[in-house]
């Protein structure tokens, strides 16, 4: 794949755009940066899946190492968590290879759309975000299904999770939001080492309908003009979720789940 510096210059300003989005609110970022280069370069998911997946990596080391100094990250669940995304992104990437996860993409986008829908309810009404708890016990149930959900869907989609997770930790296991981003930004490092290995090891035995032939060469290429981007991205973000009002924040991510939930189950459809 050539490249040329408009388009170079393009997928950076996206993958900054992305990173900061991540940062800011426990995303990789390639929920933005997937359909977003899709529109610029035409589909070749597959490849842009494979990048994505390096790129959350760095996104989510960088917002980790923001987020660690804080206090914010839940040992109750963020262990068990990881472990299980881990396991079932490598159960994910196999899937997106040999299925038709259109079914999937629907049911995703219409629980983002849901999760969206609550969010602008709570902050219409006023409601106050949940109140920080003392960290206890290990909440198995609460990590079991997040890490599993979350590390599925990463691996499926090329995502990082945190678009699943973020909101089930805060409407499931009433975790205060900034605590759920920073949660969700420690388990995605795990999912997304896993889940980028699979896929780029599995990309060349993979072809795609109206896209040219991924190779590990154009992954990594890919990778390389995202990742630096998205992970001074992922720094800002991980800052402004302590500077920005709450409130603030619930809205950015009220909007970014209605976006990503519409455009999952368009997807779907097609």
């Amino acid at each position: 794949m050539e490249w040329t510096p408009i388009q170079i210059a393009l997928v950076a300003a996206i993958a900054l755009t992305g990173g900061t989005l991540g940062g800011l609110l426990g995303l990789g970022g390639s929920v933005f940066i997937i359909p977003t280069i899709t529109l610029l370069l035409g589909p070749n998911y597959h490849l842009y899946q494979a990048s994505a997946l390096i790129a959350n990596v760095f996104v989510a080391s960088a917002a980790t190492r923001k987020h660690r100094g804080r206090g914010t990250i839940r040992r109750d669940v963020v262990p068990v968590m990881a472990a299980t995304a881990a396991v079932m992104a490598l159960l994910g990437v196999f899937t997106s290879n040999v299925i038709d996860a259109a079914w999937l993409y629907i049911v995703f986008g219409a629980f983002l759309c849901y999760a969206s829908t609550s969010e602008i309810v709570g902050l219409l009404r006023r409601k106050p975000d949940a109140p920080e708890s003392p960290i206890g016990a290990t909440r198995w149930g609460l990590a079991l299904a997040t890490g599993a959900i979350g590390g599925f869907l990463s691996g499926l989609l090329g995502i990082g999770g945190g678009a699943i997770m973020v909101p089930i930790l805060r409407k499931f296991g009433k975790i205060p939001l900034r605590q759920a981003v920073a949660s969700s930004a420690c388990v995605m490092i795990a999912a997304c080492v896993i889940g980028a290995i699979a896929k780029n090891a599995s990309l060349m035995n993979l072809g795609q309908s109206g896209a040219t032939n991924a190779t590990l060469s154009d992954s990594l290429w890919l990778a390389a003009i995202l990742a630096p981007s998205a992970m001074i991205g992922a720094t800002l973000g991980a800052v402004m979720v302590y500077r920005l009002p709450t409130t603030l924040i619930r809205s950015i991510l009220s909007v970014l789940l209605a976006y990503v939930g519409i455009r999952m189950v368009l997807t779907g459809l097609q």
